[in-house]
């Protein structure tokens, strides 16, 4: 189980960042610049980038993983990041927990000390990334009902999202700065 840990942010896949940012401005929330990133294949824009945790658009531009990812499943959340002081240790943790080391991990370990956790029904990825402290920072997204098996709760507790989000039966949604949001009015 993993102690030292901090919510990073809560990436959503959709068709259009700048439809989901313009879906968003009305709430009065910081959307951030619209930035490409060409070795990802995504553009992505940040929302409440400065907070302890922030909302991430994410919209594939060219083939890859995003692209695959859009493809196969639709717009919808595509992971929760989590940052941790000591990744392998962290990740040693989970062993017995049920989350699984996604294989690009053998990559990105080495190369951004990131790693990628999934398991076979759970709904998106976990990101760890290292960092050499955590924030203390305010929250903006405050809650996460994802909509999973109530099983999930053991896997979410293992990486320390278990306050911040809950399984649910019914729609996904989140909560930012106090104001519910429906996942599936952010990517229509």
């Amino acid at each position: 189980m993993i102690l030292n840990s901090r919510p990073s942010h809560v990436a959503v896949l959709v068709h259009s960042v700048q439809r989901a940012a313009e879906y968003l401005r009305p709430f009065g929330f910081k959307i951030g610049p619209e930035e490409i990133w060409d070795g990802e294949g995504t553009k992505e824009i940040y929302v409440e980038r400065e907070k302890a945790n922030s909302l991430l658009l994410m919209e594939p531009i060219k083939p890859g993983a995003y692209q695959r990812a859009l493809d196969k499943r639709g717009p919808g959340l595509h992971h929760l990041a989590i940052d941790v002081l000591n990744l392998e240790e962290d990740i040693a943790s989970l062993a017995r927990s049920g989350w699984l080391l996604h294989p690009t991990s053998l990559k990105t370990i080495a190369h951004s000390r990131t790693a990628y956790l999934a398991r076979p029904g759970f709904p998106a990825l976990i990101e760890v990334q290292e960092r050499e402290k955590l924030g203390d920072e305010k929250f903006f997204v405050e809650h996460l009902s994802l909509q999973t098996e109530h099983s999930a709760g053991k896997l979410l507790q293992a990486i320390g999202l278990e306050s911040m989000v809950a399984t649910t039966s019914s729609s996904t949604e989140l909560v930012l700065s106090g104001q519910r949001i429906m996942l599936q009015d952010l990517i229509a």
